[in-house]
């Protein structure tokens, strides 16, 4: 077993020893690719080994679908709490998991996975539990854990700490004073009510490579982390010509394609045709990717262009459509949170503004868009961000009784700039 693998396994034994405890509540803090997943399904697996029924809470419909999949494989007699318009997915295991739209049909079920959402109509009265499994709870706001933390005595929240907040579109100054803040994360909430809450961090990221992992780490983690996989694990082949960012990725795992600098609308033309021909050339570059498990070509499938705006999604969609190139996922950081691909080109959320505004600093938003790769990451901007950020420091107000972001955006931009500087292409 590997240095990296033993920290990993001293961390679950660690978060098993909490839950066995009595501590009333337990934080985990799980970098990109850390397994955050795994150690979901393995506690929960150990728990019901040990006669306990189990109550995961997640966040969306596709995080329950994808729970309840992996838990039925693993023999767990698995039932999914779902809203009325919910459909299973293809694929879905009719035959070891049992569903309903209320508690009472889901008897006789060891774990029962449901969004927030709908486990916010669940009623005490109905059921407590001793302990309950608040997954991807740096996605949970303060205001959903208020709906269902009067379910369970205890709780064990996991999530990653660099992901996107909670968000509003609402205007939020008329509340945003108060030291309770609805759109705290749920595992913030936690910490500032409870600060003895226990915080374990999960030390390795699986996905990320020992060349990137450290990008990230220094760049939006106050804990730092390290990568699991040896250095000689992974590997992008290109065996024809590429771009030569693309060639700088699938050597060192980072480029930063600067255009010249220049203030353009959003959905900036030149960006957008970069990006697509970049998504071109790696379709058709006749590429593929190294990993333990072996070597296999890259595909469609394996590749993400990550954006900020549904409006910028819309224009490299049609640009990779003219180009005849399918299958390729395209979205924002809010839907890439929790997805895992081999590259990413990834357009950077300050490229080409005038200003630099909360929400494009926001260091989650970036963290997202550089962290899901598992071989190699294309940034692609416009030139002069460093002015940009000294030009217009953060102006946002500080709020009186709130905590301040674990990760200051504009420090994490500066950072991350910082440590790409040597794959500038």
């Amino acid at each position: 077993m590997s240095e990296a693998a033993r920290r990993h396994e001293a961390a679950i034994e660690q978060v098993w020893d909490r839950v066995r405890g009595t501590d009333r509540a337990i934080v985990v803090d799980s970098p990109p690719g850390a397994g955050k997943s795994t150690l979901v399904r393995e506690l929960t697996r150990r728990l019901v080994a040990a006669g306990e029924h189990v109550p995961v809470v997640v966040q969306t419909n596709d995080q329950a679908d994808d729970l309840v999949v992996a838990l039925a494989a693993a023999g767990l007699r698995t039932g999914r709490l779902h809203g009325a318009e919910w459909t299973p997915p293809p694929r879905w295991p009719r035959d070891r998991v049992r569903t309903g739209t209320k508690l009472g049909e889901l008897g006789g079920c060891d774990v029962i996975v449901g969004t927030a959402a709908k486990w916010a109509y669940v009623k005490a009265e109905d059921r407590v539990w001793p302990l309950g499994i608040i997954d991807e709870s740096y996605q949970m706001s303060a205001a959903a854990l208020v709906r269902v933390g009067h379910l369970f005595d205890r709780l064990l929240l996991v999530g990653d700490p660099g992901q996107l907040a909670p968000f509003t579109v609402a205007d939020e100054h008329s509340v945003r004073s108060l030291a309770t803040w609805p759109l705290d994360t749920a595992a913030g909430t936690v910490l500032r009510h409870h600060p003895d809450t226990p915080v374990i961090p999960l030390p390795v990221s699986w996905r990320l490579a020992p060349h990137t992992a450290p990008v990230i780490s220094d760049a939006f983690y106050t804990r730092p982390f390290r990568a699991g996989a040896d250095a000689r694990d992974r590997r992008l082949d290109l065996h024809s010509l590429a771009h030569p960012a693309l060639a700088q990725a699938a050597e060192t795992g980072w480029a930063l394609l600067e255009l010249p600098a220049a203030h353009v609308p959003r959905t900036d033309p030149a960006l957008v045709s970069v990006l697509a021909d970049l998504t071109y050339q790696l379709v058709t570059a006749d590429a593929s990717t190294v990993d333990p498990s072996g070597g296999r070509p890259l595909t469609s499938a394996d590749i993400a262009v990550g954006v900020v705006h549904r409006d910028q999604k819309a224009q490299v969609e049609a640009a990779l459509q003219r180009l005849g190139v399918t299958g390729v996922t395209v979205d924002t950081a809010n839907r890439l949170q929790g997805r895992q691909y081999e590259v990413v080109l990834a357009w950077h959320p300050l490229s080409g503004r005038r200003d630099a505004s909360a929400f494009h600093l926001e260091a989650g938003r970036l963290c997202v868009l550089a962290s899901r790769h598992r071989q190699a990451c294309v940034v692609v901007t416009r030139a002069g961000i460093t002015d940009q950020l000294h030009a217009y420091p953060a102006a946002e107000p500080v709020w009186l009784g709130t905590d301040p972001p674990q990760v200051d955006g504009w420090e994490a931009n500066r950072v991350f700039l910082d440590r790409l500087a040597p794959f500038r292409v």
